[in-house]
């Protein structure tokens, strides 16, 4: 049996909940390991018939990066070079969203809609480890799987890439009237004066991220909260601080073109109109949007590798 090894971005946790679920789908086919943080892995679990193993050092963390004002350029190598020697002994290598893993495996199939290299350059201008994805890039000219609705930056652009639908299967709740709001700690924290506006207006404010009916969301909207939204009909709240990264500021915006919630900027004042459009749930159209993309993407590594 084949092997495949996935490697995570250290960020969030979207890159390896997209990881978890593609790699689930391939289990039985091939013999899997995952390179995880370990908080990623606390927080979602292990996948079921994959082995994982925990990256000790943080390849991207962007809060840290925005903390210390710094590419942080030697973590980004050291979080890769560690792994070096376990990530040529696989078969295939499927990195989410890190470029640096093509100086080991050139042959790297990449996941992800936008580039870090995009994200660093837009914070710090010409820096190093912009320039150090770039030329990988240009060099291997890897083949990229995306999501098409949520593409930015150089992604959009870039020729090489297979492009699929929201990764979530279909869903037929159509129907909501909200006394709900989740709020997801993003990780530049500002959601509690938020949070108090809603219970100001007798809004039930919860964490419980399995509440699927009757509520909307409150978070940064990275792309796996985007996916929760369109996958059970939830409006989205996609809250963004001019701190943020270029790619989160983009897809908040997108939130609203994609007509599944609205984004604001949390150094304005809440815009309250926006939010009672979503008492008329027929603004909010879900069912448009291509799906099953988790399982089109298996299908497809299955079929190439």
């Amino acid at each position: 049996m084949k092997s495949i090894g996935f490697f995570a971005c250290s960020n969030g946790y979207g890159h390896y909940k997209r990881i978890s679920e593609i790699a689930s789908l391939l289990s039985n086919d091939f013999d899997i390991t995952i390179y995880a943080s370990y908080f990623q892995v606390k927080k979602l679990g292990q996948v079921e018939n994959c082995k994982h193993v925990e990256l000790k050092l943080h390849n991207i963390r962007w809060d840290k990066t925005i903390s210390e004002s710094n590419v942080n350029f030697g973590t980004y190598i050291k979080g890769i070079e560690e792994y070096k020697d376990f990530l040529t002994k696989h078969d295939y290598i499927v990195s989410d969203n890190i470029v640096g893993i093509l100086q080991h495996r050139p042959d790297a199939i990449l996941l992800g809609s936008f580039l870090w290299k995009d994200v660093y350059k837009a914070k710090f201008g010409s820096n190093v480890l912009s320039d150090y994805d770039s030329n990988l890039l240009e060099v291997h000219n890897p083949l990229l799987i995306t999501n098409k609705y949520a593409e930015t930056g150089g992604v959009v652009l870039y020729e090489n890439k297979v492009q699929f639908g929201f990764g979530c299967k279909d869903n037929s709740y159509t129907e909501f009237k909200i006394d709900k709001i989740l709020t997801l700690e993003p990780s530049l924290n500002y959601l509690d004066s938020y949070a108090n506006f809603f219970k100001g207006l007798n809004f039930n404010i919860t964490k419980d991220f399995n509440i699927t009916k009757n509520i909307a969301i409150m978070s940064r909207p990275g792309l796996g909260i985007i996916t929760h939204c369109v996958e059970h009909h939830i409006p989205l709240i996609a809250l963004y601080d001019n701190r943020d990264s270029i790619e989160i500021v983009k897809l908040s915006k997108k939130v609203q073109q994609l007509n599944i919630g609205f984004h604001q900027n949390v150094k304005s004042n809440f815009d309250y109109s926006k939010f009672s459009v979503f008492k008329d749930n027929s603004i909010y159209r879900y069912n448009h949007f291509e799906k099953d993309g988790y399982v089109k993407i298996a299908g497809y590594l299955k079929s190439k590798l």
